[in-house]
């Protein structure tokens, strides 16, 4: 059996538009492990507000940096870990920009790597919605948060590059709902499940 751990903020955690959480069969981790079917474990890790790195004065406890190593020694071994951050980093109060949000990606990779003999697969976050300025999360993401969004993948697919990992743009895929202009539908996680599935076999 392959043992694939997720690792993400809201988006993998299922976070409903509006409150609340999807079951586990509508998120995109649920429909992952349909889709690849018995012989894959997969192992959800999402966590609300996380960040790649960041320490959220508002929110404690979510930097991702700081509880990465003991969440891949608590799952190992580990065939392959699917990270998928960088949204949160977005918002206003840290200074964003697409060169400290890759960058921080690019030094959580590289401790995956140190930490696990599993590879990672980098996966860009989805871009932030257009009517942001609508949604609850308006006063974290201003227009400058959602340029950065529609720039990150290409940064990101870099940074993949350069460690020579696999990549996956979940923006290609999936859009955020219209409704918070941040978090995934019950359609967009099908989308996103469907991707990382097929991008999956290609690396297990």
């Amino acid at each position: 059996m392959k043992h694939i751990l997720c690792f993400g903020d809201s988006n993998t955690h299922g976070y409903i538009p509006g409150g609340g959480r999807y079951d586990i069969k509508t998120r995109w981790t649920g429909i992952l492990s349909d889709l690849l079917g018995s012989e894959y474990r997969i192992i959800e890790e999402g966590l609300n507000g996380r960040t790649s790195s960041l320490e959220d004065p508002f929110d404690p406890y979510k930097n991702g940096m700081e509880y990465i190593v003991p969440c891949l020694q608590t799952h190992e071994p580990l065939d392959l870990t699917v990270l998928m951050l960088g949204s949160n980093d977005m918002k206003i109060y840290f200074g964003p920009s697409v060169e400290k949000i890759a960058g921080s990606l690019n030094k959580l990779c590289k401790t995956i790597l140190t930490v696990s003999e599993a590879p990672v697969l980098l996966v860009s976050p989805i871009v932030l919605g257009d009517n942001m300025a609508e949604s609850e999360f308006v006063a974290s993401f201003p227009p400058s948060s959602l340029e950065i969004s529609h720039k990150l993948g290409k940064a990101l697919g870099q940074v993949a590059a350069s460690l020579d990992i696999p990549f996956l743009d979940a923006a290609q895929f999936a859009l955020p709902s219209e409704e918070d202009s941040l978090h995934l539908t019950a359609e967009g996680h099908r989308q996103l499940a469907e991707a990382l599935a097929e991008k999956i076999r290609t690396i297990l």
